[in-house]
């Protein structure tokens, strides 16, 4: 009996983790990730829909909508996504990563102004430089990264070429770390004022009923939180799952989000991803509660 419960304990341990996904190879146009293709074009590697090497910025380089409007006359709003405090989307890395990002309408109504606090991030030399970016959908209830499927693109830019810093109105709107910086420590904290987003629902540069995706240097995903807007109490929701408060004296309760439409496609998909070793040891500690 004890034979076949391990046997069968063990094909589970064996099974249910999953390796981050092997890259697929992107030969045609993709919106939101490759919505004009050179020529001659060998195709790009993607991983979980984002192309893994996005080369270097192309100054003057444009998606097919042209540049991002800065957004101005924006009502006075704030928008919390706090990571999810248990476990990470992908725990290959070993780390936990935690914290939030809040968006609120600048004090002189043009842009948003986000201030950042994430914490828990693994070796930057084995999985750095990390980037972050405004998604296009929701995360699901069942806490599925790559359910958010592309960048917040709304003039089509595409992830070809790298954001020119030096011009963040021709980068994608929800490319915040291009725009703003990548993470390269364990702990990081940014606050800056982006002008091409908006607090205004229904607009194309709206952030609010979308998400927050982390990402390893290779464009694995690596954890993920929804946008909420907050009210009065100082409480906060994340993907699907109750959270707590984002950063001391963050605004507010959470109300729904609404769907947003129109969302960048993207190349691959993934389940939740888990560490082989903590599920092995897991089998192995139930076999031995048996005996």
């Amino acid at each position: 009996m004890y034979g076949t419960l391990l046997l069968s304990l063990g094909a589970v341990a064996l099974a249910s983790p999953q390796a981050p996904p092997p890259p697929e190879r992107l030969t045609s146009t993709k919106s939101g990730v490759l919505p004009i293709a050179p020529t001659p074009f060998p195709g790009v590697d993607t991983i979980e829909g984002a192309i893994t090497y996005d080369g270097d910025p192309i100054p003057g380089f444009v998606g097919p909508g042209g540049s991002a409007v800065a957004q101005s006359n924006l009502p006075q709003a704030t928008y919390t996504a706090t990571l999810p405090q248990s476990s990470n989307f992908d725990e290959n890395t070993g780390s936990l990563i935690t914290g939030n990002i809040i968006g609120a309408t600048s004090p002189d109504g043009t842009g948003v102004t986000f201030t950042v606090n994430f914490t828990g991030f693994p070796a930057e030399a084995a999985y750095g430089p990390f980037v972050y970016h405004i998604h296009g959908m929701p995360v699901p209830a069942d806490g599925n990264c790559t359910a958010t499927m592309g960048h917040l693109d709304p003039t089509n830019r595409g992830e070809l070429h790298a954001c020119d810093v030096s011009a963040p109105q021709t980068c994608q709107a929800g490319d915040l770390a291009g725009k703003h910086g990548n993470i390269t420590s364990q702990s990081f904290t940014a606050s800056y004022t982006d002008p091409y987003l908006s607090t205004i629902p229904g607009s194309d540069y709206f952030f609010g009923d979308k998400s927050i995706v982390v990402h390893a240097t290779n464009t694995t995903r690596l954890t993920c939180a929804n946008f909420m807007m907050m009210g009065a109490s100082g409480s906060n929701s994340t993907n699907g799952t109750s959270g707590s408060p984002g950063s001391p004296g963050s605004p507010g309760t959470p109300t729904s989000p609404s769907s947003p439409s129109q969302p960048s496609q993207f190349t691959g998909g993934a389940s939740k991803m888990m560490a082989a070793s903590g599920l092995v040891g897991g089998a192995v500690a139930l076999f031995a509660a048996l005996l």
